[in-house]
């Protein structure tokens, strides 16, 4: 802390006495500035670790006052007066001149020294510079703030390139990818930073053109280079184009990876595509790491690694934030789909929920997009064990059902929850997701079970009304119509029932454990008939009950009177009631 205060307050200083510095005008102006640069070590020595801190790139562009010049004004030594700086050129489209994209000058640039002595040549052989020639300059040894400060004002289409150009190296940020787009399309340099605008937004048609210009990128300046690769690293993992990484890390040696804190991670990051604990601890080292916090969060959660809940909270406000913020004419599905794909990613319901409701997502094609997103974590949550993810996704469904609404397996996921609803007893619930989807014979039996086990007869007399087709919905009516001693009930059900095994036994079960016996004799006959060894001990039990006493139709039989056998059939009612679809 101490030496980066130090730092600081030199470079307060030194800056101090440099604002009050004229641009060179003359040749012996020209001397004096020379010798000036050669006796400004410390200050550049200071510039270069500033650099490397991140002490020079300010946040924000300072402000430009209403009443200020629209050329750029002398801000310190160094900077060009208005009279040096030459007229915007007026030209029919984006295209700008190659010359402003051409680094050949800046390639060995990697040091404010190597900016300073190369300005110091320029003026000392009379070339005039053009705000534009040093923005690049500048922008060459990563002071992307200062370049910009250059062109400040500026409306040529030299200088809002430069401004959009340095935004993107500054912070990966693309305010406006046509301008990116219609530049490359009419100068030569221009590909490599349409590519690397693309991959910031995560089109994968940045990918291919990143791979054309692998030439360009190796020639760029030493630290334009390892910004590029900084930002179109982290993209290139999310779409698994490990070989292109590795192609833009073999650029680097071991020793300049060691240096760089942003390379060190890039490293790490493609190194985990390999899987390992020794990896894993090696990438969660850079959570330490302020400005590589979330980013390393997020990697590892793409590989399925737990992190903070803070972290993940952090994560899906970066996520809704960045799709704010694809500007007009980017691809959204593109850069949506690679937001939210992976196995450990933090797109949880409440996040799609709120992705669902930003103007960028009312496109049909982006809706459908998310949905197909939506429906893929929703199955994933009702396949697995964890019955809390369950019940999130779950409520989901109703929450998000206009998302759902084109998605192809939008009945298969509303089932699912309909079951989810009926196995916790929900049955309410379970009905109202129910009437969203085509009938199911096996839901719809599912639905009768529940209302059977939770004594909702009301709800089971409306099923018969509309499923009377279902064997298990009459099965179960007529039941419920025994236990209630509703023999109207049962005599409306009865001519619909099937009488097989199973559903004999069943009633003649209840008819016993009621002590009604209000079933007709054609079902008792029918038992009679049944020669299954698995059945006959239970169909004994109660004929022996019905039948063994005398006048069994004029006595009422109360639980707490039936022999021990019947308790036990009474226990096998309750769980076959349980298991039953």
């Amino acid at each position: 802390m101490t030496s980066r205060l130090s730092l600081l307050a030199g470079l307060a200083l030194m800056a101090g006495f440099s604002a009050f510095a004229e641009a060179p005008e003359t040749a012996e102006d020209a001397g004096r500035a020379t010798e000036a640069d050669e006796l400004s070590v410390n200050f550049r020595e200071f510039v270069d670790e500033a650099i490397g801190e991140g002490l020079l790139t300010p946040a924000d562009q300072a402000p430009v006052s209403a009443s200020a010049p629209s050329e750029p004004t002398q801000l310190f030594r160094g900077r060009l007066s208005p009279t040096d700086a030459a007229a915007p050129v007026e030209v029919d489209s984006a295209c700008i001149s190659d010359a402003v994209l051409d680094l050949q000058a800046f390639e060995e640039f990697s040091t404010y020294e190597h900016f300073l002595n190369w300005r110091a040549e320029q003026v000392a052989t009379g070339i005039s510079l053009t705000p534009a020639d040093v923005a690049m300059a500048y922008v060459s040894i990563g002071l992307y703030a200062e370049g910009r400060l250059q062109v400040s004002g500026m409306e040529d289409t030299d200088s809002r390139y430069i401004r959009n150009l340095s935004r993107l190296l500054e912070d990966g940020s693309v305010p406006d990818i046509e301008l990116f787009e219609q530049v490359a399309a009419c100068n030569m340099y221009g590909d490599i930073w349409l590519s690397l605008a693309r991959l910031s937004l995560l089109d994968e048609k940045g990918v291919d053109l990143l791979d054309l210009n692998l030439m360009s990128y190796r020639r760029l300046p030493y630290r334009l280079k390892v910004r590029t690769a900084s930002l179109a690293i982290p993209s290139l993992d999310r779409m698994e184009k490990t070989l292109l990484s590795e192609k833009l890390m073999a650029d680097f040696s071991a020793e300049e990876i060691r240096r760089s804190q942003r390379l060190a991670f890039t490293r790490a990051m493609i190194d985990m595509n390999q899987g390992g604990i020794e990896r894993e601890r090696q990438l969660r080292e850079f959570l330490n790491v302020p400005e590589l916090r979330s980013e390393t969060a997020a990697v590892l959660m793409r590989h399925g690694l737990p992190v903070e809940a803070s972290l993940q909270d952090e994560l899906v406000g970066d996520l809704l934030k960045n799709v704010q913020q694809l500007p007009r004419g980017s691809d959204v599905r593109a850069s949506l789909e690679t937001m939210l794909k992976g196995p450990g990613e933090i797109s949880d319901y409440e996040m799609i929920s709120e992705l669902a409701e930003l103007p960028a997502m009312q496109d049909p094609e982006t809706r459908k997009l998310l949905g197909n997103q939506l429906a893929a974590r929703l199955q994933k949550d009702f396949e697995g064990a964890d019955r809390l993810a369950s019940l999130a996704a779950m409520s989901a469904v109703g929450e998000n059902e206009d998302i759902l609404s084109g998605n192809s397996g939008h009945d298969q996921i509303v089932e699912s929850a309909a079951r989810f609803a009926g196995n916790i007893g929900l049955l309410s619930v379970m009905t109202a997701l129910s009437e969203d989807i085509p009938d199911s014979e096996g839901l719809t039996s599912e639905r009768a079970a529940l209302a059977f086990r939770m004594q909702d007869f009301a709800s089971l007399r409306d099923l018969t009304q509309t499923r009377s087709d279902n064997p298990d919905v009459m099965r179960l009516a007529a039941m419920a119509a025994v236990l209630t001693n509703d023999r109207a009930w049962l005599a409306k059900v009865a001519s619909r029932v099937v009488l097989d095994t199973p559903t004999v036994v069943d009633l003649i079960e209840t008819d016993a454990a009621s002590g009604n016996w209000i079933l007709p004799a054609a079902v008792y006959s029918a038992a009679e008939r049944i020669t299954q060894e698995d059945y006959r001990p239970r169909i004994d039990a109660v004929l022996a009950l019905k039948f063994g006493k005398a006048e069994p139709r004029l006595q009422r039989i109360k639980l707490s009177e039936i022999p021990e056998h019947l308790s036990q059939i009474s226990a096998a009612l309750n769980s076959n009631f349980q298991e039953m679809p």
